[in-house]
């Protein structure tokens, strides 16, 4: 069970910009889930958050199919059953096949992805181990993503860290599996 109540449909309608804000979030997302229902709790934290979210998501110059792969890659390494869940279908429509869905628990040992994939995963877990990549990492991903996709990569791994950071310590549930 979350330590923090969801806010409902019923309780952000009297709370000052919140139905504006879960409106937009729908708008975006196509339903307002729990992650930000726990965060509407404080709504100009939830304001916040749906920013940067929004920037990761829709204006980063990241591939998404690389982007998704580097989210589930850190779902996986920091046991984020949330983030997995939610960005596995996110990951098919952005075309990551279903081969390398399977294998990216083992994405060292399967022939599924290109080099390119394999310097971002191996960005994710290193970041996700140590915060910190060793130099022939980083010179493989500098390799195949500009600059700019760089950061842009390193922002989403950031980001996912500190949805993590949130959706354990706050027990956030599955919405299909809350009670």
């Amino acid at each position: 069970m979350a330590r923090v109540p969801y806010v409902s449909d019923a309780a952000a309608s009297v709370i000052p910009d919140l139905p504006a804000l879960f409106a937009e979030i729908a708008g975006l997302r196509g339903s307002v889930l729990n992650l930000y229902r726990a965060l509407a709790n404080q709504p100009p934290a939830l304001r916040a958050f749906m920013g940067m979210s929004h920037y990761v998501r829709d204006n980063s110059s990241l591939d998404p199919a690389l982007r998704e792969l580097a989210i589930l890659a850190t779902g996986h390494s920091l046991n984020v059953p949330y983030e997995k869940y939610h960005h596995l279908p996110l990951a098919r429509r952005a075309g990551v096949s279903d081969a390398k869905l399977a294998a990216l628990p083992e994405w060292r040992k399967s022939p599924e992805f290109s080099v390119t994939e394999r310097a971002v995963l191996a960005y994710a877990d290193g970041v996700a181990r140590s915060r910190a990549v060793d130099e022939e990492t980083f010179r493989a991903l500098a390799e195949n993503l500009s600059t700019a996709e760089i950061v842009d990569l390193s922002l989403t791994l950031g980001w996912y860290h500190l949805c993590a950071a949130i959706l354990g310590p706050l027990r956030i549930e599955i919405e299909d599996q809350a009670g």
